[in-house]
């Protein structure tokens, strides 16, 4: 199975997941350490992506050599709650493309719709989707249906918290997905929200939405 859960641990990664635990922490504070979060996440992923061996001659007309990516991924990032952290795995990705995906939730039903696409094309590419809060898994396996029609080479998506039925959800749905998030916590409230999680990441980013 290619599914991975999370990424390394770390005591610097682990401070800043401190902080956005933390309700006191401001909405300033909380997107910035979303976005070192995401460039953190942009790093873990690339070391598994295809690189080709690349030779520069330094000012000192000495030859050596560099591995780097052979392709960028094309970044897709959710709004608006993912945006925070699409910035940062676009620090980690400078020279990707990038679209962008707006869902809707039915608060009752916990069912999300697509209600704004705009991507460029990923027919063949390795696309990256991102989005702060995988919970229920619902909204992420209804954007990774559509994406498939375009024919992608493969998708990852990337969260700063997973809860464990949300990622066992997308696992039974496809096991080739790859899946990195920076926490997996162990359930959901009958809001469909993550435990302990950190509250509404998208309120906490930009204020109470109406």
């Amino acid at each position: 199975m290619n599914t991975k859960s999370r990424i390394r641990k770390n005591p610097a990664l682990e401070r800043i997941l401190y902080k956005i635990r933390d309700p006191a922490t401001g909405r300033e504070e909380f997107r910035s350490c979303l976005e070192r979060i995401g460039e953190y996440i942009g790093v873990e992923i690339s070391l598994e992506l295809e690189q080709e061996r690349k030779r520069i001659t330094t000012s000192l007309g000495k030859e050596t050599e560099h591995f780097l990516l052979k392709e960028s991924p094309v970044l897709i990032g959710v709004l608006r709650a993912g945006l925070p952290l699409y910035y940062g795995m676009q620090k980690a990705f400078p020279e990707s493309e990038s679209g962008f995906i707006g869902t809707m939730r039915d608060e009752k039903t916990l069912k999300s719709h697509i209600s704004y696409c705009a991507l460029p094309d990923i027919e063949g590419k390795t696309v990256i989707l991102i989005d702060t809060m995988l919970a229920t898994g619902g909204s992420m396996i209804e954007i990774a249906e559509m994406l498939k029609e375009k024919n992608p080479r493969a998708i990852i998506t990337a969260s700063v918290i997973a809860s464990r039925q949300g990622i066992e959800r997308m696992r039974t749905y496809d096991s080739s997905l790859r899946i990195y998030s920076a926490v997996i916590d162990p359930i959901l409230n009958d809001k469909g929200y993550i435990v302990p999680g950190l509250g509404d990441a998208g309120d906490r980013c930009y204020g109470e939405k109406k």
